[in-house]
């Protein structure tokens, strides 16, 4: 295991349910990834930009409501997380 630079802990490594809200509902993406020490939690930068970019594709289709996926199957649909961000960014 790795250790942090800041508290010196040591990671742990976990999985957990994020759910974070989007204009007209809240998404909840289980299975989530993370580690975490005394001081902080740790997310990768991928995982973030998938569920960010999920976030904006519901937004963009006018989902309402509350959506629950694991992050597994956000995966299977979307290998490459820029597919989702880079058309938004575009069509703006």
């Amino acid at each position: 295991m790795t250790h942090c630079v800041r508290c010196g802990g040591e990671y742990k490594h976990m999985k957990k349910t994020k759910t974070d809200s989007f204009k007209g509902g809240s998404l909840s993406v289980s299975e989530f990834p993370f580690k975490q020490c005394e001081c902080e939690t740790v997310i990768s930068l991928s995982d973030g930009i998938l569920m960010d970019g999920y976030k904006m594709l519901l937004e963009r289709d006018g989902v309402i409501g509350r959506v629950s996926v694991t992050l597994g199957k956000l995966k299977e649909r979307y290998p490459r997380p820029m597919d989702l961000i880079l058309p938004y960014s575009q069509a703006r």
